[in-house]
């Protein structure tokens, strides 16, 4: 009986010591596994790390071919891209160089700095967008920008001034009884981004944020005066007075005048149509003048139509005109100053330059039927805020009359003649 209790009791102790020795042969593979996993897995970072690369990029080789397609390559590339032609590009450069005091830097030299300014403007680029394609950090960017925009600022009074211009063709027929008119003068708001506390200062009245900007241009729709920076809030006629006092002044030479639309007063200097007659181009499809009145604001609106077209042409060129830019409020308003005188630029070039030309006039067919159904909504709506600035007097309203009245003669004679 002992005996039987004994072997039991070995039995049991041998059974034990068999199972702990199996769980800790158990524990010491876990731990060698978990070791040997640890082990690979640390292998793998450091082969991944240190063994196995992405190819090394050449970023000087990659913004050299860029650079070449983009104004070295062909003159389509160039225009859709810069807005300017091979010849027109290079000939900026120089201009910025020569009179801007633009100067190349150690590693950016002169033409791709105004590439980069010039690509910002056309496309509204953001700075990570082009630190992508030119290979070139944002800060580089950031300065390279603000030098190009201030060796515009210094040449922008070369472009944007008075000058006499030779009319020739149906722009000479839409212009030959207004003889002694400087160009056509109007307003225009485009979207800026500020900060929350001055956004009710340029909130205008169909609640978009913009700064209103003043513009004359002459015939050719070239620009002789702007006055940008005023709050999307401030009218027309407190941006007028502002231009007429300010230190940069619109001058208005003895016995010139501008054109102006209804909404402001016709008086000595700014000549305006007849209120409540038939205006805007696309009220005359299918209607002839009945009187005086009616051909004068007919002539008026085909020649004053020209500062609707340059505002037309500015914005479908420049992209960054057209929406809200990242950039401060201060620098927002110079770039619009810049684009004024690029506008300019490309105008003066064209004569010489067949490419500009064609895209100019590529522009201006997309910005003419655009006007139209501007102009009926316009009418439609009857939008337009009253200028006052200007003080109508007795002598100019008869020079009006008298003006309109020649016209409508001469009208009848030759109709009368035909």
């Amino acid at each position: 009986m002992e005996s039987s209790i004994v072997n039991a009791s070995a039995t049991s102790r041998k059974r034990r010591r068999d199972e702990e020795e199996e769980e800790e042969l158990e524990q010491i593979f876990f731990i060698i596994v978990s070791v040997v996993t640890m082990l690979l897995g640390a292998l793998t970072w450091y082969h991944d790390k240190y063994f196995v690369k992405e190819p090394a990029r050449n970023l000087e080789l990659e913004r050299h071919s860029f650079l070449n397609r983009l104004y070295r390559g062909t003159e389509t590339d160039c225009i859709e891209q810069l807005r300017v032609s091979k010849k027109a590009f290079f000939k900026l450069c120089r201009i910025l160089q020569e009179k801007g005091q633009l100067v190349k830097t150690k590693n950016v030299p002169i033409d791709e700095a105004v590439a980069m300014f010039l690509h910002i403007l056309a496309h509204n680029l953001k700075y990570r967008v082009v630190h992508f394609s030119y290979c070139r950090s944002m800060e580089t960017i950031s300065r390279q920008f603000k030098n190009v925009l201030r060796a515009i600022m210094k040449v922008s009074k070369e472009y944007l001034k008075f000058y006499e211009y030779n009319l020739e063709g149906s722009v000479e027929n839409k212009w030959r009884w207004f003889k002694n008119s400087i160009g056509a003068l109007d307003g225009i708001h485009i979207p800026v981004t500020v900060s929350a506390e001055d956004r009710p200062r340029y909130c205008n009245r169909k609640g978009d944020i913009s700064t209103n900007v003043l513009g004359v241009c002459g015939p050719d729709l070239r620009f002789i005066y702007v006055l940008p920076g005023w709050e999307g809030s401030a009218g027309d006629s407190r941006v007028l007075r502002d231009a007429l006092r300010h230190q940069n002044c619109l001058h208005i030479p003895n016995g010139k005048y501008f054109l102006v639309d209804a909404g402001y007063t016709n008086g000595p200097g700014f000549l305006a149509p007849y209120r409540g007659t038939r205006y805007h181009l696309n009220e005359w499809i299918g209607n002839t003048p009945q009187n005086y009145k009616e051909l004068f604001n007919l002539r008026h609106a085909s020649a004053r139509n020209v500062i609707e077209r340059s505002f037309g042409v500015l914005k479908k060129r420049w992209s960054i005109l057209r929406t809200p830019s990242f950039f401060y409020i201060k620098t927002q308003i110079r770039i619009i100053n810049a684009c004024f005188m690029l506008h300019n630029f490309i105008r003066d070039e064209q004569h010489s330059d067949p490419i500009l030309e064609a895209q100019d006039l590529e522009l201006l067919s997309i910005v003419d039927n655009e006007l139209i159904n501007q102009q009926m909504e316009r009418v439609t709506n009857n939008i337009g805020d009253e200028v006052t600035t200007i003080q109508a007097t007795e002598e100019w309203t008869r020079f009006r009359d008298t003006l309109a009245m020649n016209m409508f003669a001469t009208y009848q004679i030759r109709r009368n003649f035909d």
